[in-house]
């Protein structure tokens, strides 16, 4: 209602302002902006998890295999069938099979491929000390210095000039070394 020359007219509003179209426009960008941010650290996070998890199951699979075999060295998988370095990946010419393909085979686990949920080839094992010693290290999206420096330093293979950490930018290392502080 509008009050001119003391007269009482009133005014049909059959829309919205420019005014308000931009208030809300702006309140629903803020919104959607603070959710996809979310989303996509609730993804990152749910992918290193995957990780972990997919790391330790390539674990468990070695601990068996060791007790049948007396060593990591994985036969017939891996970089020119030598039983390590990329353990997911197979491309027909140095990895004809995967070190994981190998351990489905002989039932140590249930899962022929297991890989980074994004990069591929993702995760690697090293095996050191004569087949004794090994790390399976990863590349996770959100890790810490501690983990970063573990991977490094208290794994075999972490540093130096085919280390996973400082050739291939691993940040997330597991392994059996007895001696590792982490």
């Amino acid at each position: 209602m509008i009050l001119h020359n003391n007269i009482l007219q009133t005014r049909d509003h059959k829309g919205f302002t420019l005014i308000e179209l931009i208030v809300v426009i702006g309140i629903i960008s803020v919104l959607l902006t603070m959710s996809i941010g979310s989303y996509s650290n609730v993804m990152r996070n749910s992918r290193d998890t995957k990780r972990k998890d997919d790391l330790q199951k390539i674990q468990a699979a070695l601990e068996q295999y060791y007790v049948d075999h007396d060593t990591y060295v994985v036969t017939g998988g891996g970089w020119n069938n030598g039983g390590q370095g990329w353990v997911g990946y197979e491309n027909g010419t140095s990895y004809t099979t995967a070190v994981t393909r190998v351990l489905e085979r002989l039932g140590y686990q249930s899962v022929p491929l297991i890989d980074d949920p994004i990069q591929n080839p993702g995760y690697m094992l090293y095996i050191c000390d004569g087949g004794q010693t090994y790390s399976l290290s990863a590349t996770l999206e959100n890790w810490t210095d501690e983990e970063k420096a573990f991977a490094q330093t208290d794994t075999c293979n972490g540093g130096g000039g085919n280390g996973t950490v400082t050739r291939y930018g691993k940040n997330y290392a597991i392994t059996n070394n007895p001696y590792s502080s982490f």
